[in-house]
Parts: C-alpha cells; structure tokens; sequence
C-alpha cells in the first residue's frame, strides 16, 4: 500500500485535497469514483526528507487552540463534522494552519478517518491529541473529546506562561551583569587607564588582569563567538542521541533546585495528562506509552516504559510504580487509591491539581536561588572592575604621601 496526496473533485463541484493509502493510483480512482468523488490529480505522499521540511512549518499554538475550539463548539451544537472544517477554513487568513485544515476537510470528505487525516500532519496535531480525538471517534463522542483537548491546551498554555515569565527576569538581568562587565572591561577601564601611560607608574595587577581580559576579548571574541555557536549545536545534535539525552536528563534531575523543578514539571504533565487519557476512553496501556512521549525527560519516561512492561506481565499499577522514588509518595498513594476503587480517573486529576498547585511555588524557590547567584555574580564582577581602576590611584595616593 502507497500513501498518495490527491485532489478530486466533488458532485457540488468544489475541489478538495487529502491523504489516503492505496495500491496504486487506478484503485486509488475507483476508491473515489464510489464515493462520488472525480479524481484530479494525485502523487505519492513526500518521503522523510519532504516530512521534515513540512514539519517546520508548525503552526502557532493559539491557531491550535482556536481550532479545537470552534470543532468543540460546532459539533456539541450539532454542526456536520466537514461544515464545522470548511466555517473555521474560512475564518483564517493566509497561514500555513488553513493548508492543514483545507487537508483534513478534503482527506474527510474523501471517506478518511479524523484522525487518520490528522496522523499526516505530525507538525500540528501532537500524538496525544490524535489519540483523544480516535477515543473519541470511537465511543461516538467527538465533541466530548475536543472539549477535553481545549481544557488540555489551556492547561498547557498556562503552565508554558508560568515557566517562561519565571525564567525571563533571570534571563535578562545575567545579560544586563554580562553587558555591563564587558563594557566596563572593554571600554571603561582602557580609557580610564590612559591617563596613567604619561606616568611612570606601574599598575597594579588586578589592574593589569583586567585590562588583558579585554584585550584578549577584543581580539579574540570571534574565536569566542564561533566557540559558542558550535557549542550550542553539539549540544543540540548530542540530545537527540539516545544516550546523550539520558545523560543531560539524569544530569538535569540531580542538580539541586533545578532538578526538583525539573521533576515537578514533569509529573505535573505526567498526572494531568493520565487523566485526560484515562477520562477519553483510552486503555491503560496506551495510556503510558503515551505519556513516554509527553514528560519531556527521558530518565522519567524510561521509569514509565517499565512500569508499562511490569502492568502487561500481569503486575497491578501501583505496585509497579512504587518500585520508582522518582514518582512521590504522595502520587503513588493517589494510584494505589484509584486503582482500588476504579475512580483511577479522578484521583490523577487531584494529583494533577496538586502539583499544579505546587509548581508555582517550586518557580519561586528556583527563582530566589538563581537571582541568588546572579547578584552575588554581579557583585563579584562590579567588584573586580570597580578595584582596578580604584588600586591605581590608591597607588599614585601613596606614593604621594611618602
């Protein structure tokens, strides 16, 4: 079977596009023909290498949520699935996202699954949106499971938020100290260091470190700069290894404060979308292979994928995560619980509750540490810079007083 991308041709005379797996393209053609749809063109669906430059093109988060939105919306009120596509089509403007709408509209109209239609669109729909939306066409209750993803999106919007205005005041006072060190190195002291060169006086070495760090720098800062770009992207291409991200990960979880906030964050998505899952029907198998993918940290996930072998040799849930400290007492307590009372679903969403709850106040204990070691940072940099154009002119007022 080939995945072909075809246009074709509808009875009300409107062309539409979309994905679908056939043996050739004349079966692919007589697919269509029965369900009344004239075949246009077709080609076979890109390879990797057309996969991967598709997926840069990933729309915005709000243009996501926006369209779960109004499907949630359409379809509680009882708007055909296609109308509920082809209204929020028309609403966008010129964006890559109504491409992928325009595509689902066509695979859909053309007899493809949702979430088949989905599935070719990985830059867009995440995998633990296309299994709710499957769960749901399977029970019959789409809406339901679009309803549930908005809730999911916010949620996910909000923790984003929280994260990102944590780490931005950091972010820009650690520019600010590095700005202001190299200005005062690179410019400041050179030119107050002038007046001394008529004087038969030697600088102190404070002075004279200081000044070579920003000779050095302003002769070597492209070196610098190159050092650090290529940094960044060894780091880049070693994280996508498996055994390099494990070793960031691990590294990241035993940092002290950093990890705590690391770990929280990631349980935080580790409840919250359990319950989700569980609440749209999903098996509980399913439901931890997916949340390997959705915690974001592959010492987590390795834990999780465990668990997930332990539960299919037959092991309950709660034994098989009491074997892992990384998950809390009090979150495998809440698994035992509603495992025992088959209420799994309510008690992961108190555990999700929780932790959100509890997150802000882990960014806070972060954010006092790192601010912290900025100041004291800061200090120690105006400190240094302030001593070597002030031990000069100690100097020289010594000297004169001899």
């Amino acid at each position: 079977m080939k995945e072909f991308h075809f246009k074709a041709l509808s009875p009300a005379g409107e062309t539409i596009s979309g994905f679908r797996h056939s043996a050739d393209a004349l079966t692919l053609e007589h697919d269509l023909a029965a369900q009344n749809l004239v075949l246009l063109r077709c080609r076979t669906a890109p390879g990797i290498a057309g996969k991967f430059i598709h997926r840069r093109r990933r729309p915005r988060s709000q243009d996501l949520r926006d369209f779960t939105l109004h499907m949630a919306t359409c379809l509680s009120a009882g708007i055909p699935l296609i109308q509920a596509l082809r209204d929020f089509e028309d609403t966008l403007g010129a964006i890559p996202f109504r491409e992928i709408v325009r595509a689902l509209r066509g695979g859909v109209s053309g007899g493809t699954q949702v979430t088949e239609a989905m599935s070719h669109h990985p830059e867009a729909f995440s995998p633990l949106y296309i299994a709710l939306i499957s769960a749901g066409e399977k029970t019959g209750s789409l809406d339901n499971s679009f309803a549930q993803l908005v809730d999911h999106l916010e949620w996910q919007e909000n923790l984003q938020g929280q994260v990102k205005q944590a780490m931005l005041y950091p972010i820009m006072l650690t520019t600010a100290v590095i700005g202001l060190f190299l200005l005062m190195v690179m410019y400041v002291i050179p030119r107050f260091m002038g007046v001394f060169k008529d004087m038969d006086f030697e600088l102190p070495v404070l002075t004279r470190q200081v000044i070579a760090v920003g000779d050095a720098f302003q002769i070597w800062w492209p070196l610098g700069l190159t050092v650090i770009i290529l940094s960044v992207i060894g780091f880049k291409i070693t994280i996508r290894t498996e055994g390099g991200r494990r070793f960031f990960d691990n590294l990241l979880l035993n940092t002290p404060v950093l990890g705590n906030f690391a770990l929280r964050l990631a349980l935080s998505r580790f409840a919250r979308n359990f319950s989700t899952l569980l609440g749209a029907g999903v098996d509980i198998i399913r439901v931890l292979e997916m949340l390997e993918r959705v915690v974001n940290n592959s010492i987590l996930a390795k834990d999780i994928k465990d668990v997930r072998m332990s539960v299919v040799t037959g092991n309950g849930l709660a034994e098989s995560f009491s074997r892992y400290e990384r998950f809390p007492a009090l979150l495998q307590r809440l698994i035992a619980v509603g495992e025992s009372t088959g209420q799994l679903e309510k008690t992961m969403a108190k555990a999700g509750h929780y932790l959100d709850k509890d997150l802000p106040r882990t960014l806070k204990r972060l954010f006092t540490f790192m601010e912290a070691i900025i100041l004291v940072v800061l200090g120690a940099l105006i400190a240094v810079a302030a001593l070597s154009m002030l031990l000069p002119i100690f100097s020289i007022q010594g000297q004169l007083m001899k």
